[in-house]
């Protein structure tokens, strides 16, 4: 039940912003704002999730450790961010219109990584990466039917699914606080750590190895998909197409809890999904079908899941125990960050003309290779450590 609420939650807040994007040129119209100014708007929020994301994370490190419960304090973030969602339909000044987002997209943030720290400091310890996996399916669910929500929503009023969307979300968000359990877990209870004295180096190699890998997703699914089907079906037919990848990403999002693989540490699973990735990237680059292209694309989408799995589970790794919320908001707002970059490169027509127009379809598989040698780096900086990691997980591995 548990996993369903936490999977609940990400599906419906991904939702939300399905919604918001596809009507968004829309409201800015019936608010007075040109067209030519929704790209701002958006890397307007994208810049409100990088700095909310590390705000609200190391909130939650704080809150967990002064109160007994998490989920009343996210509840009340969601319910102010649902009323501002709701109310954006009926506006019709522009500052109003800019207001109502600037909230909705700061107070959405607390269901991003406050709920992984729910997850990590509340949660049984065996049990709290099949939770991050579930909340991640979420997300790959709701990407597989927005091509489909979009088109279908495309001529209707945006107040009813906004309200519907809302109404759900806060739904879901009152079933996480009361699925929560009080805090009274012990350290001793906590994830398996390595011997005393060896911690973590070099951290940032992990981060920066993230935002290279959100940057080739974020180009991959948003700039390059579209058109590699297009030498292929017809634009009508994209909608048909288009969940391919996150398919891939909802059958594999979980791969990481089989038996098999939860006795590898995330850091490991996330260098070997980002080898593996880069090779697919480069395969759907260069497949000359419609049938390779789905194929590498549904590869990519799974690998893409284990990727996302395995850096959440890394960063509640690296933030155990007290940093949690600022790790796992770091992970998101570098997931920010890489998508401010892409909508930029879009808006000034950068994918259009001179020399990014020529490396486009290669720029995914190469940060993703980058990305992969700067995890690379990190595992071999970090033997010791995951030497520990791995001997406890195969421990707690063969006593469960």
């Amino acid at each position: 039940m548990r996993a369903l609420i936490f999977c609940s939650v990400q599906f419906l807040l991904a939702v939300t912003w399905t919604l918001y994007v596809a009507f968004l040129p829309q409201l800015a119209a019936q608010a007075g704002i040109a067209r030519a100014h929704v790209a701002w708007i958006l890397l307007m929020d994208q810049m409100i999730f990088v700095a909310m994301d590390c705000a609200l994370g190391i909130a939650a490190d704080r809150v967990a450790n002064a109160l007994r419960r998490l989920g009343g304090w996210i509840l009340a973030l969601s319910v102010v961010s649902a009323l501002a969602f709701v109310l954006l339909p009926r506006v019709t000044s522009p500052w109003l219109l800019l207001s109502l987002t600037a909230v909705w997209a700061a107070t959405s943030s607390a269901l991003r990584a406050p709920p992984m720290v729910i997850i990590a400091r509340r949660m049984q310890a065996t049990a709290s990466s099949l939770l991050v996996g579930s909340s991640l399916l979420g997300i790959g669910l709701a990407g597989a039917v927005a091509p489909l929500l979009t088109a279908r929503l495309r001529d209707v009023s945006p107040l009813l699914p906004f309200i519907a969307a809302s109404a759900a979300l806060v739904l879901a968000v009152v079933a996480l606080q009361w699925s929560e359990p009080a805090a009274a877990r012990h350290d001793a209870e906590a994830a398996p750590a390595p011997a005393p004295g060896v911690a973590l180096r070099h951290v940032w190699l992990l981060f920066a190895a993230v935002w290279l890998l959100a940057l080739g997703f974020q180009v991959h699914t948003t700039v390059n998909s579209a058109p590699a089907y297009l030498r292929f079906v017809s634009a009508a037919e994209l909608v048909r197409v288009m969940p391919a990848f996150w398919i891939g990403f909802a059958l594999c999002v979980l791969l990481p809890e089989v038996p098999g693989l939860r006795r590898y540490p995330a850091y490991v699973m996330l260098l070997a999904g980002a080898g593996l990735g880069a090779l697919s990237l480069f395969g759907f680059t260069a497949a000359g079908s419609l049938g390779a292209v789905l194929a590498m694309q549904c590869l990519a989408g799974g690998l893409w899941g284990i990727m996302f799995t395995s850096a959440a589970n890394a960063a509640l790794d690296a933030g155990h125990v007290g940093r949690e919320g600022m790790f796992t908001g770091l992970v998101f707002a570098v997931l920010a960050a890489a998508a401010f970059m892409r909508i930029a490169m879009v808006s000034s027509g950068a994918v259009k003309t001179g020399m990014l127009a020529t490396v486009l379809p290669w720029l995914p598989a190469a940060a993703w290779s980058t990305g992969a040698l700067l995890l690379a780096v990190f595992v071999s900086a970090n033997l010791p450590y995951l030497a520990g990691r791995t001997h406890a997980l195969r421990q707690q591995a063969g006593s469960g």
